[in-house]
């Protein structure tokens, strides 16, 4: 059967198979070794809000967007579009390339939810779960997803990217995420890691709630685009994090209404513990 598909159909395959297999993994290793200890009643209703979240918005934007990234990139190539279709490389070095720019372009795109406050309002759903675990990789707004695709559709005949570098693109962003939103911790050997990926504990500071640290480490799987953009930051008591956005920590954000309304609650509507309103960075 697998001889039967053409190579991008497998590629296909692998990557939707891809997640499933890292969220078995990491919740295994999240299981044997926390980082941070979590009650189990707890960790399997966060799981359960967040997946059922991303399996709903995997449903609609194929439904929305189906095959228009391999129409798209098949029309870039067809009419000689973008700088890749372009350039005198061969499938190896368009490849490297093409990973490249899309990694800096996933940092732009990053940097810019934090910075654009109608992003940010789609964004904050993702930095509003309180307990980061791998669960937490999949848990996008829709909205954020319906901006990235659109933004990524324009991608395409720009640098003339084909439908197969955005896949293999795509499974590194699953292994990238997952493995450094896992509770996991890779003690010392993070250290080196996170000269040229991103790590566990790298990430670990992005979802502060303290703003200077929300806003810093934006790469997604290379670690380098912070040190160029200035936006590395690291601390030293990472169990001493609070994960989550103050305005988000009551239990009604955390189910799947509560999620969906993130982006549409004003400011009025988001109050603190000591019942203040209180605003997040931008």
């Amino acid at each position: 059967m697998l001889s039967e598909l053409s190579e991008l159909e497998l590629l296909s395959l692998m990557h939707s198979t891809l997640p499933i297999v890292l969220l078995a993994l990491f919740w295994s290793w999240e299981s044997w070794a926390a980082f941070k200890p979590v009650v189990k009643k707890t960790r399997y209703q966060h799981a359960f809000h967040n997946l059922a979240l991303v399996i709903l918005n995997s449903l609609f934007l194929g439904l929305l967007f189906g095959a228009s990234v391999e129409v798209t990139s098949q029309w870039s190539l067809d009419h000689n579009w973008g700088l890749l279709n372009r350039l005198p490389l061969g499938m190896t070095g368009k490849m490297i390339l093409a990973i490249i720019l899309l990694d800096a372009w996933t940092f732009c795109w990053h940097w810019m939810n934090h910075r654009i406050p109608l992003f940010w309002r789609f964004h904050r759903m993702h930095h509003s779960d309180p307990y980061m675990d791998v669960s937490t990789a999949t848990r996008f707004h829709w909205g954020e997803l319906i901006f990235s695709t659109l933004f990524r559709l324009l991608l395409i005949p720009l640098l003339g990217l084909q439908a197969w570098h955005i896949i293999v693109y795509g499974m590194l962003v699953f292994l990238s995420t997952q493995f450094h939103h896992a509770n996991i911790s890779i003690g010392r050997v993070d250290r080196f890691f996170r000269w040229f990926f991103v790590s566990p504990d790298m990430h670990k500071i992005h979802h502060s709630q303290i703003p200077e640290e929300t806003n810093s480490n934006y790469s997604t799987v290379f670690s380098i685009w912070d040190r160029l953009a200035g936006t590395f930051r690291m601390r030293t008591d990472l169990k001493n994090i609070h994960f989550g956005l103050s305005e988000f920590e009551q239990p009604q954000w955390q189910t799947l209404i509560g999620m969906w309304k993130t982006p549409f609650i004003g400011k009025s509507h988001l109050k603190n513990k000591k019942g203040d309103t209180k605003t997040t960075s931008t």
